[in-house]
């Protein structure tokens, strides 16, 4: 059975009008929150926000004019319309609490998502890993296709300098374009209505708001059937056939919708199928097994195999909006990289410094195989800060196996990012180093903060490394780090 979520507070309006209402976000660094934001002025929302501390999208918000608070008070709801919170706010926060007792509208941050996309004709892509990089490959391909999308994708993109693209054009009858990452984590995939849904996997993660791998499978089923209601004539389900769970739910789905299902993969009878694959350092060849033929010799200047199966999703996607092999193949060659995506911070001495978002295990070893592919003659040191302490204990094997296997050279493991979660006894850095260990894996190292880390990883590397930093927490901060320590040396 599903886990509901149950809402909180008065409700906000099931109008999606938000032309004039003034709306108060909290978190506003957050990078899904500050794009909400961005897309809620654009549709003419008054908005302000704020957060606990000024890193994350508080100053880019600041530079659009959007006011940003820096600290928790009541004072900051007086005035708004309507508070929007993440499931990450605790009911205790004083302005939500203050928002209550003056009667204000509350939506959760999916909900409000949903009115302000609403009468968008919208591309969601989600799953378990790969949906930054996914979203970003379908919008780059519109925009160079001329089709000006708006956009909204989980990481920074270098050339939007931010990760919000609002469409310059006119809308059209039915409405304009939006590319969109739908986050899956909180089990609210049902606030927003997409007219072509794209899932790239299944995976074991935020089981703590699904209950089992098979609710979030039901669930993923759910939302790509819900493509009907949107009444587009290319609406399609499209999806990694490859994983055994997104086909179950492909099938299923098109089995209540009656839309058409387009799979991509590595596999034999996939729609979109990858072939005569080519690694090289920080890029990549292929062809494209395609419904119009092969597409023969693209390529993609990222890593790894796992991105080679990104683009063949994305290029699904866009063929079934449209574009042709040349409008794929032109945009695919310059698909840049979205920040903290195998996101290369600097070489110094002949050591590349590698920062990635990557915070689960399969996301962990692919990659580390893309960083050793993307090294070839050289080693390949990990700084891993585990994120969560429910994923770490949930997770503790598959993280284990991973690391003792993935082909790093050396393993330096920091303290848990709480991301607001209470410590669990057994799920901390140091009882994943020895759990690691027990796989016959020795070159691990639990350190008790990043400086000590930095240090470490500096001394430890030689001209031809890769330094990878690892994780969604500030472990981030690391890779500069490591670097300003590479060029005293």
């Amino acid at each position: 059975m599903i886990a509901t979520v149950q809402p909180r507070g008065i409700q906000a309006p099931a109008s999606e009008e938000i032309a004039g209402r003034r709306i108060h976000f909290l978190g506003a660094g957050g990078i899904g929150v500050s794009a909400l934001m961005e897309l809620a002025q654009a549709r003419g929302a008054i908005v302000s926000g704020c957060d606990c501390c000024g890193e994350g999208q508080v100053e880019h918000l600041r530079e659009i004019g959007i006011d940003v608070q820096i600290g928790h008070h009541p004072s900051h709801v007086e005035r708004c319309d309507e508070v929007v919170y993440s499931p990450a706010v605790p009911d205790s926060h004083p302005e939500l609490v203050r928002a209550r007792e003056l009667g204000k509208a509350v939506s959760v941050r999916m909900a409000m998502l949903g009115r302000v996309t609403k009468r968008m004709r919208t591309v969601c892509v989600t799953g378990s890993h790969g949906k930054t990089t996914m979203t970003w490959m379908i919008a780059h391909l519109l925009v160079q296709a001329g089709r000006d999308p708006s956009v909204l994708v989980g990481g920074v993109v270098p050339s939007l300098g931010s990760n919000v693209r609002v469409t310059r054009g006119p809308r059209s009858r039915r409405g304009s374009w939006l590319v969109m990452e739908l986050d899956e984590s909180d089990n609210r995939m049902d606030r927003v209505q997409p007219a072509l849904p794209v899932v790239t996997n299944i995976d074991a993660d935020h089981m703590e708001n699904y209950g089992s791998l098979e609710a979030l499978e039901a669930a993923m089923a759910d939302f790509l059937a819900s493509a009907a209601g949107a009444e587009e004539p290319t609406s399609a389900l499209v999806g990694c056939g490859d994983d055994e769970r997104v086909l179950r739910a492909l099938k299923l789905a098109s089995q209540r919708s009656g839309l058409p299902v387009i799979d991509y993969g590595f596999g034999e009878g996939r729609a979109f199928r990858g072939l005569n694959v080519v690694l090289k350092p920080m890029c990549a060849t292929f062809d494209l097994q395609t419904p119009s033929g092969v597409w023969r010799g693209l390529e993609l200047p990222m890593p790894g195999r796992h991105n080679v199966l990104n683009a063949a999703g994305a290029a699904a996607a866009a063929h079934r909006l449209g574009l042709d092999e040349s409008s794929v193949r032109c945009a695919l060659a310059t698909c840049e990289r979205v920040g903290r995506r195998f996101e290369v911070k600097g070489d110094c001495g002949g050591v590349r410094v590698v920062d990635d978002y990557g915070h689960h295990p399969t996301e962990i070893a692919a990659t580390v195989r893309a960083a050793c592919e993307a090294a070839p003659g050289g080693r390949v040191g990990a700084l891993f800060q585990p994120h969560r302490y429910t994923r770490t204990a949930a997770l503790m094997d598959d993280f284990a196996r991973v690391f003792a296997s993935c082909g790093a050279a050396k393993v330096w493991l920091l303290p848990v990012y709480a991301a607001s979660e209470a410590p669990i006894a057994g799920a901390d850095h140091k009882a994943l180093a020895k759990a690691i260990r027990k796989y016959g894996y020795k070159d691990v190292t639990a350190v008790a903060d990043r400086a000590k880390a930095a240090a470490q990883m500096a001394k430890w590397a030689k001209p031809g490394d890769t330094l990878l930093i690892q994780g969604a927490g500030d472990v981030t901060h690391a890779s500069e780090e490591v670097l300003a320590l590479l060029r005293r040396r």
